[in-house]
């Protein structure tokens, strides 16, 4: 089978520039992230209350048995369970004693990132590396102090890398972090 000179020429362009991004992509440094979680406080309180005023989901109630006056931003559509009857708080009559039992949870959690890049020492200095990558490209990376790089299973100091060496260096960077969340159970008794 006899192809035309112009269709040959596409084909070996589309196949070099496939087979240049699968070098490319394989020349990247691999990147994982990972959420690990701590260990969670948890703080329990209770408040009590007399409801003064309600308005749409602001509800100021005198509290007991301080008697300060304090206003609370309800979430809307928030219920609490009124002389055993499940109502909306912004339905609540001035006089209704409402207690609050709160829970509120702070989970510290730290978001790892992992990156793993592979490479031959083509120059090093103290806090600079050359590294030759997978698809021959020469790439320069700045060495903070103390970061070892993993040649053969040994762990080395950047002054210690020889041209020609295969490295792994690996960078984790650590992001943390608090999740919070709060479960609020209303009771109340209504005025009489």
């Amino acid at each position: 089978m006899v192809q035309s000179p112009s269709k040959m020429i596409r084909v070996l362009v589309v196949t070099a520039a496939a087979l240049s991004l699968a070098v490319g992509a394989a020349a990247q440094a691999t990147h994982t992230t990972e959420t690990v979680p701590g260990t969670a406080k948890v703080t329990k309180l209770q408040l009590k209350g007399e409801v003064v005023y309600v308005e749409g989901d602001y509800l100021i109630a005198e509290m007991i048995p301080s008697g300060d006056y304090v206003l609370f931003h309800m979430k809307p559509g928030k219920t609490g369970m009124i002389d055993g009857v499940e109502m909306p708080l912004s339905e609540a009559e001035p006089g209704t004693v409402l207690t609050a039992d709160v829970v509120i949870t702070e989970a510290p959690v730290v978001d790892r990132t992992t990156t793993t890049l592979k490479g031959t020492v083509f120059y090093a200095s103290p806090n600079s590396v050359i590294l030759t990558l997978e698809n021959g490209e020469n790439r320069q990376y700045e060495v903070p102090e103390g970061l070892k790089f993993d040649v053969d299973g040994k762990m080395l100091d950047a002054m210690e890398l020889r041209q020609g060496m295969k490295l792994t260096a690996t960078k984790i960077v650590e992001s943390p972090r608090v999740v919070m969340s709060e479960d609020t159970t209303v009771t109340g008794t209504a005025p009489k």
